[in-house]
């Protein structure tokens, strides 16, 4: 089934290589980016997103918000969709807290296998949490 994705991440390169990654695996699928969280914001208003991949840290024209940040406001806002918080640093429990599912460290996978395996799990929770 086609499953619409945001991965929200200020690195350019990384947003593209995961988009390339999901792509690979799952050629039907929509896969939406944002630089931040305040763009994310946003586009959850038009958009409702199986899952949401959230960086923690992320640079900012104004006063960046964290992505733990962005998380707490997404709940608030009533989104359901299954967020993955995303850091190299170890801030499960921080993101957990604000709302997350689930917390991936970086870096990514970046071989089919193990993309495949990742977004599996995330949407037989997504699965999961609807039927529920």
């Amino acid at each position: 089934p086609q499953r619409s994705v945001l991965f929200v991440d200020d690195e350019v390169v990384l947003r593209k290589l995961f988009v390339r990654s999901v792509l690979n695996v799952c050629p039907d699928w929509h896969v939406d980016e944002a630089s931040c969280g305040e763009v994310a914001l946003e586009m959850i208003k038009t958009t409702a997103y199986d899952l949401i991949f959230m960086d923690q840290f992320m640079a900012s024209a104004q006063k960046p918000m964290l992505g733990t940040e962005t998380v707490f406001a997404m709940r608030r806002s009533n989104v359901t969709s299954v967020i993955i918080g995303c850091s190299a640093n170890d801030t499960e429990s921080d993101f957990l807290a604000a709302g997350s599912d689930f917390f991936l460290l970086k870096p990514f996978p970046a071989n089919a296998i193990e993309v495949t395996a990742l977004l599996q799990k995330y949407c037989l929770e997504q699965r999961r949490m609807k039927m529920a």
